[in-house]
Parts: C-alpha cells; sequence; structure tokens
C-alpha cells in the first residue's frame, strides 16, 4: 500500500518486462503501480490508514535469489521489499511461460 511497508502489494498486474537480473537471477518485472494500485493507496490515505506524505513504491517483481541462497525461500519470511522470491529453479520454469502483458493475481 505504500513504499517501505515491506508488502506484496495485492492485486491484478501485468508483466511489464522480463529480464536476467545480475542479483536475483531472473526479474519478472509488473506494472506495480497501476491504476488499481493508485486508488487503493490514496483511500488509504483519505482514510488515514498511511501517512499523506508516504509514497506508492515502484519496482515490484517476480525474482529469484542470488545463486547458491535458495534456503531465504524456506526459512525466511517477508525478507524482500515487496517483490515476491522463488527458488531459481522456479522462477527459470515461470520465466519459460510468461511473456510480457501476462495477466498476475497477487492474493493473500
Amino acid at each position: 500500500m505504500k513504499e517501505g511497508d515491506l508488502k506484496t502489494p495485492e492485486g491484478i498486474f501485468k508483466v511489464k518486462d522480463l529480464y536476467p537480473h545480475p542479483q536475483w537471477s531472473k526479474f519478472v518485472w509488473l506494472d506495480y503501480p497501476n491504476q488499481q494500485s493508485w486508488h487503493k493507496h490514496l483511500q488509504a490515505k483519505k482514510q488515514g490508514i498511511i501517512p499523506l506524505s508516504a509514497s506508492v513504491g515502484s519496482a515490484i517483481g517476480i525474482h529469484g535469489v542470488n545463486q547458491g541462497n535458495d534456503y531465504l525461500i524456506e526459512e525466511r519470511n517477508n525478507w524482500t521489499w515487496g517483490c515476491i522470491s522463488l527458488k531459481n529453479k522456479d522462477v527459470d520454469e515461470i520465466y519459460s511461460v510468461i511473456e510480457i502483458g501476462t495477466v498476475v493475481k497477487i492474493i493473500s
């Protein structure tokens, strides 16, 4: 809902880009913030849930982990800044079947 809350935004997004990432193996970049995200963010400000000065954030996606660090997926919770992180083999599988424009639904 706001930048820095360490939460993965919920909603319906589209894949904006896919590319190899030097730190996270591969990165599937989502179109966050989109119109739905902005609406939720502004409503939260109006309702006093988040500060008026809060930023909506950006650069949310699905990515892997540093080579050899798959344990992060099994041993840690909420260690990203809002992204979805998977084992590299799982990111490889997703990466091979999605394309720009693919719809991604994130729910809790």
